[in-house]
């Protein structure tokens, strides 16, 4: 039998598909990466072994092999089975990590551990607590950030999308080798002049608590003062897993579409897109798409945070509903900085999220180069020539 050369596993609690959230279109993407550096992939649902259907078709037509039913149960199986057969094992989320991390320095002895965190949890439940006030929240933060800090201190490298986590994570655990990988995004050519555009959208995955509270926020607070300057301003609601509670929010100049087969009708028909979230955490996936989409976002700080936003998309960040509601409409109504801001979201797509820098940056985590300290297979630090 042929040498399939290097062999990387990755390991997420599902099976990704395309538009469902930011964390599957990163994996995605990453595994892409990992085939153009000539690694065979081999990928696991933890929580979905069973899983079947067009998302397994999908990643075996991209030549990535699925490791599930009949012939694996669990992903313990797969590491035991296939033991000392990777010689890198990607672990995504922190509860995937948590759950295997230990398993796989024992099977796997001589693989490069990568922690890609996707957002960090505890970021998220902290700033949620203080919005709603909500204690138990707090204290669940704590202990998600133990758990964080843990999987980054024992993983050899450990992978953020966003420039604010990367930070965050080195000042937490300084003996950590932290790197900013992003994920590819395609752009897409508009073909929809502004005159023809009209209203704004707002795009989540609604099984994603801070998209519920920002969608409420968004109709209660934000969009009263929009219709005070422009009654005629609508706002589409679209995003899987819609609740009542954002159904409910139905009225004059609102419509809650919910999922829609392709995005790519929605960001022709709106002028702007607006993620006012008021906690969260990571790089917001709609965000990119929407910029790619050569649509303007208008976000709060909490939207915008890791991007590494440019002036030019900075001066679409509102801190408040009624400075949202300010920036909406000035965009809505002005084409010229419409038109500046078109085009200050493509350049950062092209500079910052293209398939040459994904690769070139997952490369560095894969092979320790960039960093002062790296560690051997068996945990132990060592010192390297940055």
């Amino acid at each position: 039998m042929a040498d399939p050369g290097p062999r990387v596993l990755v390991i997420d609690e599902r099976m990704p598909e395309v538009g469902r959230d930011a964390g599957s279109q990163a994996i995605l993407s990453h595994m892409r990466a990992l085939r153009r550096l000539g690694y065979a992939v081999s990928f696991v649902a933890a929580e979905e072994m069973a899983r079947g259907g067009p998302e397994v078709a999908a990643l075996t037509a991209a030549s990535v092999t699925c490791c599930g039913a009949p012939f694996y149960a669990s992903a313990e199986g797969v590491l035991r089975r296939q033991a000392d057969c990777f010689d890198v094992v990607y672990l995504h989320r922190a509860g995937i990590a948590t759950r295997y991390l230990g398993l796989v320095r024992r099977t796997m002895p001589r693989a490069r551990i990568l922690y890609s965190v996707a957002d960090l949890h505890h970021v998220r439940l902290e700033r949620q607590a203080a919005v709603e006030q909500r204690p138990e929240l707090l204290a669940l933060s704590r202990r998600q950030r133990l758990e964080e800090c843990v999987a980054a201190w024992s993983a050899d490298a450990v992978i953020t999308h966003s420039t604010a986590e990367a930070e965050l994570l080195r000042r937490a655990v300084p003996e950590a080798s932290v790197y900013r990988v992003p994920w590819e995004v395609p752009e897409r050519a508009a073909s929809v002049r502004f005159a023809q555009r009209r209203g704004v959208a707002f795009v989540g995955g609604f099984a994603h608590a801070p998209n519920v509270d920002a969608a409420c926020w968004l109709v209660e607070a934000v969009l009263p003062l929009v219709w005070q300057a422009d009654p005629a301003i609508e706002c589409l609601l679209v995003g899987s897993d819609m609740p009542d509670a954002v159904r409910r929010l139905a009225r004059p100049g609102v419509v809650p579409l919910g999922e829609v087969a392709d995005l790519g009708g929605v960001f022709d028909r709106v002028r702007l897109s607006v993620a006012p979230l008021r906690y969260g955490a990571g790089v917001k996936g709609k965000v990119l798409d929407s910029l790619a989409a050569g649509v303007p976002c208008i976000m709060t700080p909490v939207a915008a945070e890791g991007l590494g936003l440019p002036a030019g998309l900075l001066a679409l960040v509102g801190e408040d509903a009624a400075q949202l509601a300010a920036l909406i409409c000035r965009l809505h109504r002005n084409e010229k900085a419409h038109r500046q801001a078109v085009r200050a979201g493509r350049a950062l797509i092209r500079a910052d999220h293209n398939e040459t820098v994904v690769t070139a940056a997952l490369q560095a985590a894969i092979e320790g180069r960039g960093l002062p300290a790296q560690r051997t297979a068996a945990g132990a630090r060592i010192t390297t020539a940055a």
